[in-house]
């Protein structure tokens, strides 16, 4: 999917349940790396952080790391950064600065996440409704729908991507 859409960013999100926040701090530091913790206290502050980790452009991949406790760190760096004992990472793509920084915004704001997944219900919604009015026109189309289904789901990926400016990688 990233080759086809050639994205400026690449977003790794790691959930560290069981890793301490110093020894995968350190392992990025001695990768080069500079992550720094987002302080969640008020939007204006994680706009601040956004906005300075996007002005310091030090990457095309985008880390953000989360740890229990409620703890979360961000950095940026030029490739990509793995251990073999992490977790596997969730991967995201970004189209421009704006997509990153909604994308960003949704994974660590609440008020946010709600303004920012109402076009993603949105886009499914009229993706539902177009494929429930076709089966009331053709019944045996559920047999198209099996075999077309993981289309229609790279389409939807697609659509989100342009509409959006991020979608899962």
């Amino acid at each position: 999917m990233s080759r086809l859409l050639n994205p400026s960013y690449h977003i790794r999100v790691f959930k560290f349940n069981n890793l301490k926040v110093e020894e995968v701090i350190e392992s990025f530091r001695k990768k080069g790396a500079r992550p720094y913790e987002v302080q969640k206290e008020s939007d204006l502050d994680l706009e601040l952080t956004i906005e300075s980790l996007l002005a310091s452009n030090y990457g095309s991949y985008i880390y953000l790391l989360k740890f229990k406790g409620d703890r979360t760190f961000i950095s940026a760096f030029p490739k990509e950064i793995k251990e073999r004992h992490w977790p596997k990472p969730t991967n995201f793509i970004a189209r421009d600065e704006n997509g990153l920084k909604r994308f960003l915004l949704r994974e660590l704001s609440r008020k946010s996440l709600f303004f920012i997944e109402v076009p993603t219900m949105l886009i499914w919604t009229v993706v539902w409704l177009l494929i429930w009015q076709y089966f009331e026109s053709y019944p045996l189309g559920s047999i198209l729908l099996f075999f077309l289904g993981f289309i229609l789901n790279d389409f939807a990926q697609i659509f989100e991507y342009f509409v959006l400016g991020y979608c899962k990688e």
